[in-house]
């Protein structure tokens, strides 16, 4: 009996140890899908995405996939600019990735407002579960504040359903904020980036710098092509 009540508790240790050592989830945020002709929400999808990627990547209980990959994965799938609205390529980009939850969503915009809207959720690909919160809305030159907005409540989320052990700090909150034709520029520097474009990348990552020295993740992209 005593023999047995000990192994129990070995067994109850190593199931412990193997919950905290566990493999963190992978996670991947997919460019958000823009309406066909808007090659100005397209763009805008690559430079949101960027930022999102970035600060969940700050997260230490989340395997956040690079932006590189995904667009690695784009050419090996085929995929156009902005297509993961359909359900099917869930699945199979979240097979190439080794991604288990998917932040994916869709872009509309309000011409009289001078607002985007995001309808974001979290997808587990290989099941049929699907998260939604409603959506946001980001004002123009507000781009910096409907991201971390969006952060909060995708983590929040992640929290809810399981996916994080426990709650985490929150990314710093950022302290600038950038217009909406710096935030133009760099989506545009990330698609000449992608497209092996390394001088028009270049330059317009230099301006985005110049006129926002505080924005990192252009700082970051800049300086991958400077090496």
């Amino acid at each position: 009996m005593r023999r047995a009540l000990v192994l129990f508790a070995l067994l109850l240790a190593g199931s412990s140890f193997a919950q905290d050592a566990g493999v963190r989830p992978r996670f991947a945020v997919l460019y958000f899908d823009a309406p066909p002709g808007d090659a100005e929400l397209v763009d805008f999808s690559k430079g949101f995405a960027s930022m999102l990627i970035s600060d969940f990547a700050a997260n230490e209980q989340l395997q956040v996939i690079e932006r590189e990959r995904l667009e690695d994965v784009m050419s090996e799938l085929k995929l156009g600019e902005t297509r993961f609205a359909d359900k099917k390529s869930f699945a199979k980009v979240g097979e190439v990735l080794g991604a288990q939850y998917l932040l994916v969503g869709m872009l509309l915009r309000d011409k009289a407002k001078k607002q985007i809207y995001v309808n974001a959720r979290l997808v587990a690909p290989n099941t049929t579960n699907t998260w939604a919160w409603g959506k946001i809305a980001v004002a123009e030159g507000e781009v910096v504040a409907g991201e971390e907005e969006l952060v909060k409540k995708a983590t929040a989320k992640l929290l809810e359903i399981g996916v994080l052990p426990r709650a985490s700090s929150e990314p710093p909150k950022k302290a600038f904020k950038l217009s909406g034709e710096t935030f133009q520029k760099y989506s545009k520097a990330l698609q000449a980036k992608d497209k092996k474009d390394k001088g028009t990348a270049t330059k317009l990552l230099g301006e985005v710098v110049k006129e926002q020295p505080d924005f990192k993740v252009a700082q970051l992209d800049l300086l991958s092509l400077t090496k």
